[in-house]
């Protein structure tokens, strides 16, 4: 640039992308000395994705920045990247308020240091000058040139920010002493600034977390939400030497046949062998090797002891290739001729917070198998529609709509409409009762199915399984202590499980569905056809089904 103005000088200096690897000086973690800044010195894509939104931060239609949630393994540099990109902002950018808080004391002291040998270690011609603070971690700039950067320690619970900052760093934010409150107290702040920037990231912990939550929101992409999941196999330390005479184990095999496509390697894995055979936590339970160094953003999750679909009743489901999600709605299967389908429906208000959603099932004997999903936010018109038009399509397939609330309006649609095959679960009362009981035992009726018939094919909704909590007894219980004038924390998150909602409702009309056997491939061996079932015969088929199937939920049930 040929003699560039002040300004131009300092947007170039505010900017990480051009002045990080300009003037930056950092600790190189192989050889301990400090080196010139570069994005791709540890990570191949992450730290360069990091300084990328901090330079050029997407925004929503509405034109509010976007807020950026990374998931990804151990020891990757994520924190420090985060505080390094940010620093120029506050250092060249009158007025700038940048907040970090990190799990821990520690963390925090150790976050500051870093950032302040980057400040050091800039250019003196061209460095920001400081002015002493009495606050401990703050690294404040004159006031004519620059703001301030803060790095508190969410150690000792839910922790506020006071004023809106311009920048804020979620840090290792899975392991605060109370994520959930101290996110009550944040959110507010950077809601309100279109323009604040936000990056929340963590490696993957338990499921049902309000961590694991804050994925799951960010990965549909909802608001200002942006989502980035980076493998372990992104960083460059993961690797160790292959040795020649070393084979792959048939677990190794199915490694690379599934990943190796994304860049696993078998360097990868051998770094694999040396973590488990080093790490003491590694080496009494392996299975947490894909929690600190994630393969994927599935099965990465530990699963809790007292969760509502088990462990156990999942593993099959994380183990297959599953198709990612793409809004609203998503065919897995075009309809076979003489198949018969099922869709479970799960309307939604106009204003809820949770999606309207629906899941069609294709019933064969033994094995029931998902074929198409709907979800979105959509009124009653609009959510019948598409389930008359779906429901059509597979073979008239049998409806059965959760008749609490607006699904009533979706009932009488479909009856107005004179749609073919609704689901009565009653002579006379169409629908299906969601209550705290009936759910209890659905979802008994939907573990059976995860262990034996069912099979899943959007990745979305196995998330939603890892997730699910019965969100009726949550529902009831809040609703039990604002009846007797107590304020209730407790909070029915449906916002997550409205397909898992929708599964159990074609479950229950599954186990009711007509069956039909495979078609062999003998012309003769056709498929057996079944007449429609009057109710009184579809009563005594499901008596007789639960009967047969009482062992087993026993068995799993929780």
């Amino acid at each position: 640039m040929a003699n560039p103005n002040p300004e131009q000088i300092l947007d170039f200096l505010r900017n990480p992308q051009k002045s990080l690897p300009a003037f930056g000086k950092v600790h190189d973690q192989k050889t301990g000395q400090f080196v010139g800044y570069d994005p791709t010195r540890i990570t191949d894509r992450m730290q360069v994705d990091i300084i990328d939104y901090l330079s050029n931060t997407p925004r929503t239609t509405y034109g509010q920045t976007k807020f950026l949630t990374i998931l990804t393994a151990r020891q990757m540099g994520k924190s420090l990247s985060v505080e390094y990109g940010c620093y120029p902002k506050a250092a060249y950018s009158q007025g700038w308020d940048h907040v970090c808080i990190a799990d821990n004391t520690d963390r925090a002291e150790y976050l500051h240091k870093r950032v302040h040998h980057l400040h050091n270690k800039w250019p003196e011609s061209i460095r920001s000058q400081t002015v002493h603070s009495r606050e401990s971690r703050q690294l404040t700039f004159k006031p004519e040139m620059g703001g301030k950067m803060r790095i508190l320690s969410a150690e000792s619970g839910a922790v506020g920010i006071g004023q809106s900052p311009d920048s804020f760093h979620a840090s290792e934010c899975a392991f605060w002493a109370d994520f959930s409150g101290s996110m009550f107290l944040i959110w507010p702040s950077l809601a309100n600034r279109d323009h604040a920037l936000a990056i929340f990231e963590c490696t993957p912990w338990e499921a049902r977390s309000d961590w694991h939550e804050h994925c799951l929101t960010a990965k549909a992409g909802e608001g200002r939400h942006l989502y980035k999941f980076f493998p372990f196999w992104d960083g460059h330390l993961n690797k160790r030497t292959w040795e020649k005479d070393w084979t792959l184990d048939n677990e190794e095999i199915n490694m690379l046949n599934k990943y190796g496509h994304e860049g696993l390697s078998r360097e990868h894995l051998a770094f694999r062998r040396f973590m488990l055979n080093t790490d003491q936590h590694l080496r009494r339970k392996p299975e947490l090797f894909n929690v600190f160094y994630p393969f994927d953003d599935v099965s990465c999750w530990i699963m809790a002891a007292n969760a509502a679909i088990p462990d156990h009743a999942l593993e099959r489901h994380k183990e297959k290739t599953l198709v990612p999600w793409q809004a609203p709605y998503r065919e897995y299967e075009k309809p076979e001729p003489g198949a018969v389908y099922v869709i479970g429906a799960d309307p939604c208000g106009h204003a809820a917070r949770d999606h309207a959603s629906f899941q069609v099932l294709k019933c064969f004997e033994g094995e029931w198998t998902q074929v198409a999903c709907y979800a979105e936010h959509s009124d009653p018109l609009t959510f019948t529609t598409k389930l008359v038009e779906t429901g059509l399509r597979y073979n008239k397939a049998n409806i059965i709509v959760e008749s609490n609330g607006v699904g009533q309006g979706v009932l009488s649609l479909l009856r107005d409409w004179e749609y073919p095959n609704i689901f009565y679960e009653k002579r006379r009362k169409p629908g299906f009762t969601s209550t705290a009981k009936s759910i209890d035992e659905c979802v008994g009726w939907l573990i059976d199915a995860l262990l034996d018939e069912l099979v899943l094919n959007d990745q979305n909704t196995v998330e939603q399984l890892m997730s699910y909590k019965n969100d009726k007894r949550i529902e009831e219980g809040a609703n039990s202590e604002l009846s007797r004038g107590q304020p209730s924390r407790r909070r029915r998150d449906r916002h997550h499980w409205d397909k898992v909602s929708a599964l159990t409702m074609a479950i229950v009309g599954a186990r009711l569905a007509p069956r039909r056997t495979r078609r062999s491939s003998k012309p003769e061996d056709n498929i057996i056809e079944f007449r429609p079932m009057t109710y009184d015969e579809r009563m005594k088929h499901y008596k007789e089904v639960e009967k047969q199937k009482n062992k087993k939920r026993d068995k799993y049930w929780l």
